[in-house]
């Protein structure tokens, strides 16, 4: 089998960052890149749209119409941790879901995280090791950052991370998670803003023009957001290119090539 690496991005914003606008096709009802890394890996890129529903969608659709042999979820997140900044990267050893009756963890292959550190290590870039929690909701204001935090000490927040690694879980395939800080654990993301954008975290002109008419002073708010959003994207775009020079992505790509067998205990649900 080929190795292949199923790539699952949430923004329209973050593919854009990643991977640029041109050789995007609509396949299956998705938006999809297919291509080959300077590393010599293959990859099948999906904008799946925000939330666990859709990335889960899109990484089972990775497997079976694409033959991934390994799984990446890569984006912006929210910190949780106070200590972390704008443009801080996060390499998750575990990805934790929250909500519904029962939660669920799953670790990443250490080996290959070490790699993953090192590389982006060397370059300079502020990256993280430690785990990240997936939740059904966004958590937009500092109390609900800080109550995961106490009940996680996850060091981000994300909607997609835990979808991409049980989907990896249920094939028995390595993942590999990569985020970039965007709104920090003390910033508050205004929920009219948040509301102004759409499934694939795209600006509604119409709906952002309302709310700074009804409420002027959310123009602060923009600004500042999009500073944040634009040093998490600056930051992912420099990782995802010294990941692409490495043997990572391949080596990460080749660990799933055999199904059948346990992947050194990459998609470990615990």
């Amino acid at each position: 089998m080929e190795p292949l690496l199923g790539l699952v991005v949430a923004l329209s914003a973050e593919a854009k960052a990643l991977l640029g606008k041109r050789g995007w096709k609509r396949i299956a009802g998705r938006r999809v890149r297919r291509f080959r890394l300077p590393d010599g890996a293959n990859v099948t890129c999906v904008l799946s749209g925000v939330g666990t529903g859709k990335a889960l969608s899109a990484a089972r659709w990775l497997v079976a119409s694409e033959g991934a042999t390994a799984l990446a979820a890569i984006g912006v997140s929210g910190g949780l941790d106070p200590s972390l900044h704008a443009g801080d990267l996060i390499l998750p050893d575990r990805v934790v879901e929250n909500g519904g009756n029962e939660d669920a963890a799953w670790t990443v292959d250490a080996g290959c995280l070490e790699i993953a550190h090192s590389s982006l290590a060397a370059e300079g870039l502020p990256v993280h090791r430690g785990s990240v929690v997936t939740t059904p909701q966004a958590a937009l204001t500092p109390e609900a950052k800080q109550s995961l935090f106490a009940n996680r000490q996850a060091l981000a927040v994300d909607m997609e991370s835990a979808a991409v690694a049980r989907a990896a879980g249920e094939s028995n395939l390595p993942f590999f998670v990569l985020r970039a800080v965007c709104d920090t654990a003390e910033r508050s993301v205004s929920r009219e803003l948040f509301e102004c954008l759409d499934e694939n975290g795209r600006v509604l002109p119409f709906f952002l023009l309302r709310a700074l008419f009804l409420r002027p002073s959310l123009a602060f708010d923009l600004a500042r957001g999009r500073k944040e959003f634009a040093a998490a994207l600056g930051n992912l775009r420099r990782a995802w290119q010294v990941q692409g020079r490495t043997n990572f992505l391949s080596l990460l790509a080749s660990r799933g090539t055999d199904r059948g067998k346990s992947v050194d205990g990459a998609s470990g649900k615990e």
